[in-house]
């Protein structure tokens, strides 16, 4: 699977019909799921208990699916999908709705690719002395 970051807004005539048929968790979810899902995806569940802070089973907290921010994003989520093309056929699909005024995927890798790719990226630099203009060039070992 391939993880996104989304983040979604909304126009000003789709939080007036979300203000006024306000409606549970998991029936506002439905849709989007059945979407996901129908391209071979997943939303993601936060889990929180991690520390000091949420020590005990009372405090440990999951967020469903998504966040709303404060900010430009009036939604933000990670989505697994198997492919940038499922992706780009999500991004699409969302983007067609009306009510959507805006919405962005930024492909994320997973820690443990990130540590792979400093590896890789140091390696790199090493073997070609590779500098950005305003620097100095590395002098190879």
């Amino acid at each position: 699977m391939q993880y996104y970051l989304v983040r979604l807004s909304y126009t000003a005539t789709a939080w007036q019909q979300l203000i006024e048929r306000t409606t549970g968790l998991d029936e506002r979810l439905a849709s989007v799921r059945k979407l996901i899902a129908q391209l071979g995806g997943s939303l993601a569940n936060f889990h929180f208990f991690d520390d000091q802070h949420f020590r005990g089973i009372a405090k440990r907290t999951v967020v469903s699916h998504k966040f709303m921010p404060f900010g430009a994003s009036d939604i933000v989520t990670v989505l697994a999908m198997p492919d940038p093309v499922a992706a780009r056929s999500f991004h699409m699909a969302v983007a067609a709705e009306a009510g959507v005024k805006s919405i962005e995927l930024t492909p994320m890798i997973t820690l443990d690719e990130g540590v792979k790719a400093m590896g890789i990226a140091k390696s790199a630099r090493a073997k070609t002395a590779y500098a950005a203009p305003g620097g100095q060039p590395r002098r190879r070992k």
